[in-house]
């Protein structure tokens, strides 16, 4: 069995590994795709394979996200490869990042990857994708399995992360995101996607001031009134990110909770430690639902 995926060329001069979608990355040979380096720091399959040849192809990966295309006004190179999709009777898969959830379906050949929007705004061919992560588990506790903890009277939750009752910082973030849908409406005024209005930082905060009134559950709880604690130098940011997988790692569940775009890192970065998360979903779009029941592996808010 063999499944080979075509990625189109890219000004390679240009563009840094980091830009690149995840999936196209164990291709990437500096200044072409090749096979020669996909299982040095990736798991592939001996079965998957890269073509130069489009004719022999499954698949099509876009190696750049959709934005960049958009902001290079390069949509052009897009619909040529949706026509060579249609040629060949194959499907595109795009990667779509950031945090606004934007209905994206200009390309009918398109899959769209991605881990943010709002699940019941979006047409069929856009899918969730999880956030792609470093392995911070292994690098920071050098072990291979999850830590697993011992079962306690009380369950413990934790959280680290942005959450304050400030109310200059929750107007400031009620006045950026009345900008955004403001400069969205005005250029598109029929677009059905656009985001409610969501102070997050203060939305977590009032979560977290319920759990704590619980005497039935014992939280642990690291507010911070900046994201990252405000985290400038490399020494401090590897600190704070420290005290964040610790908060997780003397856990049993994690409240995972939408940031600035409707989506959760920290869901991915709980399921990462081993730990349950606690799951709030706001009409989020997730990976593989069709073959995960994601109710039976959280608690489902």
């Amino acid at each position: 069995m063999s499944f080979k995926i075509h990625i189109p060329d890219i000004p390679f001069d240009t563009v840094s590994k980091t830009q690149l979608f995840v999936l196209v990355r164990p291709f990437y040979d500096r200044n072409r795709w090749s096979n020669e380096l996909k299982n040095e720091h990736f798991n592939i399959p001996d079965f998957i394979h890269y073509t130069a040849n489009i004719s022999e192809a499954q698949v099509i990966l876009i190696p750049l996200p959709f934005h960049y295309y958009k902001k290079q006004n390069k949509l052009a190179e897009l619909e040529k490869i949706n026509v060579l999709c249609k040629q060949h009777l194959i499907k595109a898969y795009c990667y779509v990042s950031g945090d606004l959830g934007e209905q994206i379906d200009l390309f009918d050949s398109f899959y769209y990857l991605r881990p943010s929007g709002f699940k019941g705004k979006l047409p069929y061919n856009n899918l969730g994708f999880p956030v792609p992560l470093s392995d911070h588990f292994q690098r920071i506790y050098q072990v291979e399995s999850p830590i697993i903890r011992a079962k306690s009277i009380k369950p413990v939750i934790g959280f680290c992360g942005h959450a304050t009752s400030s109310l200059k910082k929750r107007i400031i973030e009620y006045l950026k995101l009345v900008k955004v849908n403001a400069r969205r409406f005005f250029k598109s005024p029929f677009r059905n996607d656009y985001e409610p209005l969501f102070a997050s930082a203060y939305e977590r905060w009032k979560l977290l001031q319920d759990l704590e009134s619980d005497s039935e559950i014992e939280c642990r709880f690291i507010y911070r009134d900046k994201y990252r604690a405000g985290a400038q130098t490399p020494a401090e940011r590897e600190q704070t990110t420290i005290e964040y997988y610790d908060n997780m790692k003397d856990a049993d569940y994690i409240l995972c909770i939408r940031g600035a775009g409707n989506f959760s890192v920290r869901l991915y970065e709980a399921l990462m430690m081993g730990k349950i998360p606690i799951f709030v979903d706001t009409n989020c779009l997730l990976p593989f639902e069709t073959n995960i029941d994601w109710k039976r592996h959280v608690v489902w808010i």
